[in-house]
Protein backbone atom coordinates (compact mmCIF):
# COMPACT_ATOMS: atom_id res chain seq x y z
CA UNK A 1 0.00 0.00 0.00
CA UNK A 2 1.22 3.12 -1.42
CA UNK A 3 1.43 6.31 1.86
CA UNK A 4 -1.12 8.44 1.52
CA UNK A 5 -0.97 12.53 0.86
CA UNK A 6 -1.97 14.97 4.08
CA UNK A 7 -2.69 17.99 2.38
CA UNK A 8 -4.02 21.28 3.36
CA UNK A 9 -7.89 19.97 2.90
CA UNK A 10 -6.99 17.16 5.61
CA UNK A 11 -6.26 20.06 8.42
CA UNK A 12 -8.83 18.45 10.48
CA UNK A 13 -8.75 15.06 9.07
CA UNK A 14 -9.16 13.02 12.25
CA UNK A 15 -10.19 9.95 10.28
CA UNK A 16 -7.73 10.13 7.64
CA UNK A 17 -5.08 9.84 10.67
CA UNK A 18 -7.05 7.44 12.23
CA UNK A 19 -6.79 5.03 9.29
CA UNK A 20 -3.56 5.88 8.66
CA UNK A 21 -2.12 5.30 12.31
CA UNK A 22 -3.90 1.76 12.31
CA UNK A 23 -2.26 0.49 9.10
CA UNK A 24 0.97 1.51 10.94
CA UNK A 25 0.29 -0.29 14.35
CA UNK A 26 -1.26 -3.26 12.30
CA UNK A 27 2.17 -3.57 10.68
CA UNK A 28 4.22 -3.30 13.68
CA UNK A 29 7.36 -2.04 14.51
CA UNK A 30 6.17 0.90 16.45
CA UNK A 31 6.27 1.27 20.08
CA UNK A 32 6.49 5.00 21.52
CA UNK A 33 3.91 7.61 21.23
CA UNK A 34 5.97 10.44 20.49
CA UNK A 35 8.17 8.98 17.97
CA UNK A 36 8.85 11.23 14.37
CA UNK A 37 6.52 10.85 11.71
CA UNK A 38 9.19 12.00 9.31
CA UNK A 39 10.34 10.47 6.07
CA UNK A 40 12.64 8.56 7.98
CA UNK A 41 10.49 6.94 10.15
CA UNK A 42 7.08 6.96 8.69
CA UNK A 43 7.37 7.47 4.30
CA UNK A 44 5.77 4.52 4.04
CA UNK A 45 2.43 5.55 5.75
CA UNK A 46 2.02 9.05 4.92
CA UNK A 47 3.74 12.07 2.99
CA UNK A 48 2.81 15.85 3.32
CA UNK A 49 1.65 18.29 0.50
CA UNK A 50 4.02 21.08 2.73
CA UNK A 51 6.80 20.37 5.31
CA UNK A 52 4.67 22.28 7.91
CA UNK A 53 2.07 19.98 7.89
CA UNK A 54 3.84 17.37 9.75
CA UNK A 55 3.71 19.47 13.10
CA UNK A 56 -0.31 19.61 12.49
CA UNK A 57 -0.25 15.79 11.33
CA UNK A 58 1.24 14.75 14.97
CA UNK A 59 -1.61 16.78 17.09
CA UNK A 60 -4.02 14.66 15.15
CA UNK A 61 -1.77 11.39 15.70
CA UNK A 62 -1.56 12.36 19.46
CA UNK A 63 -5.47 12.54 20.06
CA UNK A 64 -5.85 9.01 17.84
CA UNK A 65 -3.67 7.33 19.75
CA UNK A 66 -4.93 8.76 23.16
CA UNK A 67 -8.56 7.60 22.25
CA UNK A 68 -7.48 4.26 21.26
CA UNK A 69 -5.84 4.28 24.80
CA UNK A 70 -9.53 4.83 26.03
CA UNK A 71 -10.81 2.02 23.96
CA UNK A 72 -8.44 -0.66 25.10
CA UNK A 73 -6.66 -0.76 21.62
CA UNK A 74 -3.64 -0.01 23.13
CA UNK A 75 -2.01 0.81 26.44
CA UNK A 76 0.75 2.59 27.99
CA UNK A 77 3.75 0.83 28.99
CA UNK A 78 6.10 -1.69 26.70
CA UNK A 79 7.78 -3.72 29.18
CA UNK A 80 8.35 -4.31 32.67
CA UNK A 81 11.60 -1.69 32.24
CA UNK A 82 9.89 0.62 29.86
CA UNK A 83 5.83 0.49 31.97
CA UNK A 84 4.91 4.23 31.12
CA UNK A 85 4.20 6.70 27.90
CA UNK A 86 5.23 7.32 26.26
CA UNK A 87 6.55 3.96 25.20
CA UNK A 88 3.40 1.53 24.66
CA UNK A 89 2.20 -2.09 23.28
CA UNK A 90 -1.16 -2.94 21.50
CA UNK A 91 -3.39 -5.10 23.60
CA UNK A 92 -4.26 -8.61 23.35
CA UNK A 93 -7.82 -7.37 22.53
CA UNK A 94 -5.99 -4.57 20.75
CA UNK A 95 -4.36 -7.42 18.50
CA UNK A 96 -8.02 -9.10 17.54
CA UNK A 97 -8.64 -5.30 16.14
CA UNK A 98 -5.87 -5.12 14.17
CA UNK A 99 -6.32 -8.69 12.63
CA UNK A 100 -9.61 -7.44 11.15
CA UNK A 101 -9.04 -6.70 6.91
CA UNK A 102 -12.52 -4.95 6.87
CA UNK A 103 -15.37 -3.72 8.93
CA UNK A 104 -13.45 -2.39 12.01
CA UNK A 105 -15.45 -0.12 14.19
CA UNK A 106 -12.21 1.00 15.84
CA UNK A 107 -12.11 3.15 12.43
CA UNK A 108 -15.76 4.62 11.76
CA UNK A 109 -15.34 5.95 8.33
CA UNK A 110 -13.62 3.35 6.81
CA UNK A 111 -16.49 0.76 8.55
CA UNK A 112 -19.28 2.92 6.62
CA UNK A 113 -17.27 2.66 3.56
CA UNK A 114 -16.69 -0.83 3.54
CA UNK A 115 -21.26 -1.80 4.74
CA UNK A 116 -21.67 1.51 1.60
CA UNK A 117 -20.02 -1.24 -0.88
CA UNK A 118 -22.14 -3.99 0.68
CA UNK A 119 -25.15 -2.23 0.97
CA UNK A 120 -26.00 -1.75 -2.32
CA UNK A 121 -29.77 -0.97 -2.48
CA UNK A 122 -31.89 0.85 -0.09
CA UNK A 123 -33.11 -2.19 2.10
CA UNK A 124 -29.20 -1.90 3.26
CA UNK A 125 -28.73 1.66 3.34
CA UNK A 126 -31.90 2.12 5.79
CA UNK A 127 -29.47 0.75 8.29
CA UNK A 128 -26.74 3.42 7.99
CA UNK A 129 -28.00 6.13 10.05
CA UNK A 130 -28.27 3.95 13.14
CA UNK A 131 -24.57 2.46 11.94
CA UNK A 132 -23.65 6.02 12.34
CA UNK A 133 -25.03 6.26 15.59
CA UNK A 134 -23.73 3.15 17.08
CA UNK A 135 -20.50 3.99 15.94
CA UNK A 136 -20.40 7.01 17.88
CA UNK A 137 -21.61 5.50 20.78
CA UNK A 138 -19.01 2.68 20.11
CA UNK A 139 -15.98 4.62 20.21
CA UNK A 140 -17.09 6.72 23.03
CA UNK A 141 -17.22 3.36 25.08
CA UNK A 142 -20.83 3.05 25.56
CA UNK A 143 -21.13 -0.65 24.16
CA UNK A 144 -24.70 -1.57 25.40
CA UNK A 145 -26.02 2.08 23.56
CA UNK A 146 -23.92 0.66 21.14
CA UNK A 147 -25.63 -2.69 20.75
CA UNK A 148 -28.93 -1.29 20.96
CA UNK A 149 -28.49 1.05 17.84
CA UNK A 150 -27.42 -1.97 15.89
CA UNK A 151 -30.21 -3.89 16.69
CA UNK A 152 -32.99 -0.79 15.66
CA UNK A 153 -30.21 -0.92 12.54
CA UNK A 154 -31.04 -5.14 11.96
CA UNK A 155 -34.72 -3.86 12.36
CA UNK A 156 -34.70 -1.33 9.88
CA UNK A 157 -32.68 -3.67 7.33
CA UNK A 158 -35.75 -6.30 8.19
CA UNK A 159 -38.61 -4.12 7.35
CA UNK A 160 -36.87 -3.06 4.21
CA UNK A 161 -37.36 -6.90 3.02
CA UNK A 162 -40.61 -7.51 4.62
CA UNK A 163 -41.87 -4.34 2.40
CA UNK A 164 -39.95 -6.26 -0.63
CA UNK A 165 -42.29 -9.58 -0.17
CA UNK A 166 -45.62 -8.32 0.45
CA UNK A 167 -45.36 -6.88 -3.24
CA UNK A 168 -43.87 -10.01 -4.65
CA UNK A 169 -46.47 -12.88 -2.92
CA UNK A 170 -47.74 -14.77 -5.39
CA UNK A 171 -51.42 -15.48 -3.16
CA UNK A 172 -53.15 -12.96 -2.59
CA UNK A 173 -54.85 -14.00 1.09
CA UNK A 174 -51.34 -14.70 2.29
CA UNK A 175 -50.27 -11.49 1.41
CA UNK A 176 -53.79 -9.92 2.86
CA UNK A 177 -52.36 -12.15 6.22
CA UNK A 178 -48.97 -10.87 5.98
CA UNK A 179 -49.89 -7.22 5.90
CA UNK A 180 -51.87 -7.55 8.92
CA UNK A 181 -49.20 -9.03 10.91
CA UNK A 182 -48.28 -5.64 13.40
CA UNK A 183 -45.26 -6.42 15.25
CA UNK A 184 -41.83 -7.60 13.92
CA UNK A 185 -41.67 -10.83 16.13
CA UNK A 186 -44.34 -12.85 14.26
CA UNK A 187 -43.02 -11.02 10.95
CA UNK A 188 -40.17 -12.85 11.46
CA UNK A 189 -41.34 -16.03 12.15
CA UNK A 190 -43.49 -15.80 9.25
CA UNK A 191 -40.67 -15.02 6.66
CA UNK A 192 -38.66 -17.54 8.14
CA UNK A 193 -40.84 -20.63 7.54
CA UNK A 194 -41.38 -18.98 4.22
CA UNK A 195 -37.80 -19.13 3.26
CA UNK A 196 -37.56 -22.66 4.63
CA UNK A 197 -40.26 -23.16 2.53
CA UNK A 198 -38.83 -22.49 -0.55
CA UNK A 199 -37.52 -25.64 -3.12
CA UNK A 200 -34.28 -26.97 -1.43
CA UNK A 201 -32.96 -26.35 -5.18
CA UNK A 202 -33.50 -22.17 -4.56
CA UNK A 203 -31.86 -22.45 -1.12
CA UNK A 204 -29.06 -24.33 -2.49
CA UNK A 205 -27.88 -22.65 -5.88
CA UNK A 206 -30.25 -19.44 -6.03
CA UNK A 207 -29.57 -18.14 -2.28
CA UNK A 208 -26.45 -17.75 -0.07
CA UNK A 209 -25.65 -20.64 2.02
CA UNK A 210 -25.60 -18.23 5.12
CA UNK A 211 -29.13 -17.40 4.79
CA UNK A 212 -29.77 -19.98 6.91
CA UNK A 213 -28.28 -18.45 9.90
CA UNK A 214 -28.68 -15.05 9.20
CA UNK A 215 -32.13 -14.96 8.85
CA UNK A 216 -32.93 -17.35 12.15
CA UNK A 217 -30.16 -17.07 14.65
CA UNK A 218 -28.39 -13.50 13.52
CA UNK A 219 -31.49 -11.71 13.37
CA UNK A 220 -32.79 -13.42 16.49
CA UNK A 221 -29.72 -12.36 18.52
CA UNK A 222 -29.07 -8.91 17.18
CA UNK A 223 -32.78 -8.01 17.88
CA UNK A 224 -33.09 -10.04 21.57
CA UNK A 225 -30.38 -7.77 22.32
CA UNK A 226 -32.03 -4.90 21.50
CA UNK A 227 -35.24 -5.76 23.30
CA UNK A 228 -33.36 -6.56 26.53
CA UNK A 229 -31.54 -3.52 26.32
CA UNK A 230 -34.12 -1.43 25.53
CA UNK A 231 -36.40 -2.03 28.73
CA UNK A 232 -35.55 -1.54 32.42
CA UNK A 233 -34.34 -4.28 34.37
CA UNK A 234 -33.31 -4.93 38.00
CA UNK A 235 -29.88 -5.91 36.44
CA UNK A 236 -27.75 -4.01 33.46
CA UNK A 237 -26.89 -6.61 31.01
CA UNK A 238 -23.49 -7.48 30.56
CA UNK A 239 -22.42 -6.02 27.10
CA UNK A 240 -18.47 -5.33 27.20
CA UNK A 241 -16.36 -4.29 24.32
CA UNK A 242 -15.54 -7.47 23.04
CA UNK A 243 -19.41 -8.58 22.40
CA UNK A 244 -20.08 -5.07 20.75
CA UNK A 245 -16.96 -5.42 18.37
CA UNK A 246 -18.08 -9.08 17.56
CA UNK A 247 -21.66 -7.05 16.74
CA UNK A 248 -20.41 -4.72 14.58
CA UNK A 249 -18.25 -7.85 12.53
CA UNK A 250 -21.25 -9.81 12.20
CA UNK A 251 -23.82 -6.93 10.74
CA UNK A 252 -22.17 -6.40 7.14
CA UNK A 253 -23.34 -10.13 6.21
CA UNK A 254 -26.40 -9.39 7.88
CA UNK A 255 -26.96 -6.73 5.48
CA UNK A 256 -25.53 -8.66 2.32
CA UNK A 257 -27.91 -12.01 3.10
CA UNK A 258 -30.38 -9.88 3.44
CA UNK A 259 -30.38 -7.94 0.33
CA UNK A 260 -29.40 -11.27 -1.55
CA UNK A 261 -32.80 -12.70 0.03
CA UNK A 262 -34.74 -9.15 -1.51
CA UNK A 263 -33.11 -9.72 -5.29
CA UNK A 264 -34.40 -13.15 -4.85
CA UNK A 265 -38.12 -12.31 -4.39
CA UNK A 266 -38.52 -9.26 -6.77
CA UNK A 267 -37.06 -11.80 -9.16
CA UNK A 268 -38.39 -15.12 -8.89
CA UNK A 269 -41.76 -13.99 -6.34
CA UNK A 270 -42.53 -15.96 -3.12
Amino acid sequence: MTAVTFTKEDFDNLELVRQIVLRRLKEGGWDQLYQQWDEHHASNYVKFEVPHLQNRFIVLVSEVMWQLIIQGVITPGKDAPNPELPWFRVTSYGKSVLEAERFLPHDPAGYLNDVRNVAKSEIGKAALPYLEEALRCFTSGCHIAAVLMLGIAAEAVFLGLCAVIETKLKNASERTKFEKLQWVKPKHRWVVDKYQALPASDRKAKLPESLDITLTSLYELIRRQRNELGHPSERMPAIGRELAFVHFRLFPAFIEDVEAFATYCKKHGI
